[in-house]
C-alpha cells in the first residue's frame, strides 16, 4: 500500500535544502568579514568602503580615503570603521538564516506530528515575531553602520542620514509576513483546541 504523500515533508525537505545554502553562504560572509577585520592568521585589513549616496562634502580631515565612482574607501579603518563595515553585511545574512531555521523548524514539527499538534503554533509564532522585529533591525543595524562610516569620512553628513535610508529601505516585506504568520499562529492554536476538545469527546 502506497504511504500518503505529505505535501508539508516535501516543504521540509526543499526548506532543509535551501537552509543549508544559506546557512554555508552565511558562515562565508562571517568568514570573510572577520578575515577583513584581520582577526585570522594569515589574515590583513582590507579597505573599508560606504556609498557615497549623494553627499558631495569634501572629505574629513586626516581620513586617508580614497573617492572611487559612488563609493568613498579608507585604507587604514579605525577598529570601530571595521566594525562598522562588518555591519554591511553580517546582520541581514545572520537574519535570513534564523528566519530559514525557524521556518525549517516549523515545517518539520508540523510534518512529524500533524498540523494540530501543541506545539505547532508557537513554532510558527516563534517565526512571526523573529521576522517582524529581525527584519527591521537588521536593516536598522545596516542603517546605522553605512551612516558611521559615511560621517566619519565625508563632511557635512547630515545626524538624520540613518534615519533617511532606513526608512528608504524599511522591510515592509518583513512586516506583512510576520503579522501574517502570527494571524495564521493564532487560527492553529484555535484550531488546536477544538482538535483536543473533539478528541476529548469521542
Amino acid at each position: 500500500m502506497r504511504a500518503e504523500w505529505n505535501p508539508l515533508g516535501s516543504l521540509t525537505t526543499v526548506t532543509r535544502l535551501v537552509t543549508w545554502v544559506f546557512g554555508i553562504a552565511a558562515m562565508a560572509v562571517v568568514i570573510a568579514n572577520i578575515a577583513a577585520l584581520g582577526w585570522l592568521p594569515g589574515t590583513g585589513a582590507n579597505p573599508t568602503c560606504v556609498e557615497i549616496a549623494g553627499h558631495t562634502g569634501p572629505l574629513e580631515q586626516g581620513a586617508p580615503a580614497i573617492p572611487s565612482g559612488t563609493s568613498v574607501c579608507v585604507d587604514s579603518p579605525s577598529v570601530a570603521q571595521r566594525i562598522a563595515g562588518v555591519g554591511d553585511q553580517v546582520p541581514q545574512a545572520l537574519f535570513a538564516l534564523g528566519a530559514l531555521f525557524l521556518l525549517l523548524r516549523f515545517l518539520r514539527t508540523a510534518s512529524q506530528e500533524g498540523p494540530y499538534a501543541a506545539t505547532v503554533p508557537g513554532r510558527l509564532s516563534a517565526l512571526g515575531w523573529f521576522v517582524l522585529i529581525g527584519g527591521p533591525v537588521s536593516e536598522l543595524l545596516f542603517a546605522v553602520s553605512q551612516h558611521f562610516l559615511r560621517s566619519s569620512l565625508i563632511s557635512g553628513v547630515s545626524s538624520s542620514d540613518w534615519l533617511a535610508e532606513w526608512r528608504e529601505a524599511f522591510p515592509w516585506w518583513s512586516i506583512a509576513t510576520g503579522v501574517a504568520a502570527l494571524t495564521f499562529a493564532h487560527i492553529l492554536r484555535v484550531g488546536v483546541r477544538m482538535h483536543e476538545d473533539l478528541e476529548g469527546t469521542i
